[in-house]
């Protein structure tokens, strides 16, 4: 590579690649981009993704759809989007459960999130609160632990799916505290509230979108809270890691991706709009609402963040060998 003219021709395909990039970039896009949501219409990861999607289509002035593709434990649509072309058009909009938890449940492991998506942008994240039947003689974490422990397997938890956060959570909480609670999962947030509400299941984790009218109505009590930092509706409510185990310190999040192989300036033009529309006042309020707050992650931060918790979810799961079949 010392003789002049092949330094020339290396150099010259290192600047032809990077102005094709470049172009692809500049270029991008040009006709519909679609989202995949892999939860049914009205759920919390689609409720944010159509509040992306309209702004998104202004900045990029190309339309932008939401396409719901729920079932199979968020497992459909997310494997979907792996598989589409890795060309920017079909982009997916999923959270912890689908990127994470629910395809390491499975046998063969469906998709490799660190593997088969090119992250985007970490769209929103905070804390879930853990619920109880206002009947139960519970108030905290510690009186629902001794409860749970004086009345082995007859307390029921509820679960958006087998394979949701809220599952493998609570699985996680029942090794830590040794209790034995029976699990109940439904097909999401609607089903789930309905059986919490009819008293088929007495402890549920809950995202504050779903529950906190419940909450304000006297219908559920909140004895605690799982993530990182507390959620301000719930200032005086301690978090789980504060009073159980550091390892229930896990915010819920959401997040976009397209399919591996995007070309990378496609991956940094999403990114830096789709940050944008996040920290508008419009969009952050309804983050508040919910205690969900933007995390401006670079796509390399986001990636960086899938494959630590693509370990750390994993080694839950086999540790307390949790098989969807």
């Amino acid at each position: 590579m010392n003789h002049p003219i092949a330094r020339t021709l290396a150099l010259s395909v290192l600047l032809a690649a990077g102005a094709a990039s470049a172009a692809i970039g500049q270029d991008y896009p040009t006709r519909q981009i679609t989202i995949l949501v892999a939860v049914a219409a009205g759920s919390q990861a689609d409720q944010f993704a159509r509040l992306i999607a309209e702004p998104l289509q202004k900045k990029l002035g190309k339309p932008v759809v939401i396409e719901n593709r729920p079932g199979g434990g968020q497992i459909t649509g997310n494997n979907a989007a792996a598989k589409a072309a890795p060309d920017g058009y079909t982009l997916v909009h999923s959270n912890l459960s689908g990127f994470i938890i629910s395809p390491q449940l499975r046998e063969p492991v469906p998709y490799n999130t660190p593997r088969d998506f090119s992250p985007i942008a970490l769209t929103l994240s905070g804390p879930n609160v853990l619920v109880v039947d206002p009947a139960l003689p519970v108030h905290s974490a510690a009186e629902l632990i001794a409860y749970a422990k004086a009345h082995p397997g007859k307390l029921n938890y509820g679960s958006h799916g087998a394979g949701s956060f809220t599952h493998v959570s609570t699985e996680l909480f029942k090794g830590i505290t040794g209790t034995d609670m029976v699990h109940v999962p439904f097909n999401g947030g609607g089903p789930l509230a309905i059986g919490f509400l009819s008293g088929q299941v007495q402890v549920v984790i809950f995202d504050l979108v779903s529950i906190q009218q419940r909450v304000k109505a006297g219908k559920a009590r909140v004895i605690a809270q799982i993530g990182e930092q507390k959620s301000p509706l719930y200032p005086d409510v301690p978090l789980l890691s504060e009073n159980v185990s550091p390892a229930l310190a896990a915010d819920f999040w959401m997040g976009m991706a397209a399919p591996a192989g995007t070309p990378q300036p496609i991956v940094e033009r999403l990114n830096r709009e789709i940050n944008a529309i996040i920290n508008t006042p419009a969009f952050k309020a309804k983050g508040d609402a919910v205690s969900m707050y933007p995390q401006n992650l670079s796509p390399k931060q986001f990636g960086d963040k899938l494959a630590r918790e693509w370990k750390q979810w994993g080694g839950v799961i086999r540790d307390k060998n949790l098989v969807v079949r």
